[in-house]
């Protein structure tokens, strides 16, 4: 059995290429721009979403249908055709020279694969089965997304800045415990913004 190991990687400013223009190639790009990867499209058309994107800047596209190009520029690479042999002369192309490849709808030939993602600021919750039920790994998205609501993007960037906050002014790592305890309490998650801060530095004026 093929075993993953969960990582989660900075690609910002990473060289990462998708073969493909449709649907699917679509939605891999829009999550690898959302990182803050340089990504290039190559695909013969692509759809009115990467067209855009190309026409804005966010992305470069190679109008072109892959034959045996040279890869080996690029950090990872997704091939999102819906032609299995395109697909699979990808797949050949990368793993001859060692990168990173995934096929999608092909977990075996995947030496990483994209997990469904619920997003929240600092936020990152990952979901996968390792390819064997994309639609139960969304199922699970739908419902981490209702649980852990759009609030949740301001509250962990609140928790970011607490943190630092404690840790530049106690010392007493008992009460940096005690601190970090109290502020994940769920009366935190729902306050206000600005009450939010106050009630932790009422919290840290307690403690110290």
């Amino acid at each position: 059995m093929q075993g993953y190991f969960p990582i989660v990687i900075d690609v910002s400013g990473k060289r990462c290429l998708v073969v493909g223009g449709g649907k699917v190639a679509t939605r891999k790009v829009e999550s690898l721009l959302n990182a803050g990867a340089d990504v290039t499209v190559l695909a013969p058309d692509i759809s009115p979403e990467l067209t855009r994107w190309h026409s804005t800047g966010k992305l470069r596209w190679e109008a072109a249908c892959f034959v045996d190009q040279d890869l080996s520029a690029y950090a990872f690479v997704i091939a999102a055709t819906d032609v299995h042999d395109v697909n699979h002369a990808v797949y050949q192309a990368v793993k001859d020279y060692g990168g990173w490849i995934n096929i999608v709808d092909r977990p075996d030939l995947c030496n990483f694969i994209l997990p469904s993602v619920v997003n929240r600021g600092k936020l990152l919750i990952a979901v996968t089965t390792s390819g064997a039920s994309p639609g139960l790994a969304r199922k699970i998205k739908r419902q981490l997304e209702s649980e852990y609501g759009p609030e949740y993007e301001e509250y962990v960037a609140f928790l970011a800045d607490i943190r630092q906050k404690v840790l530049l002014e106690i010392a007493d790592q008992g009460k940096r415990r005690e601190i970090f305890r109290v502020l994940l309490e769920e009366r935190f998650v729902e306050a206000e913004f600005n009450q939010r801060y106050a009630m932790a530095d009422e919290l840290l004026n307690d403690l110290q």
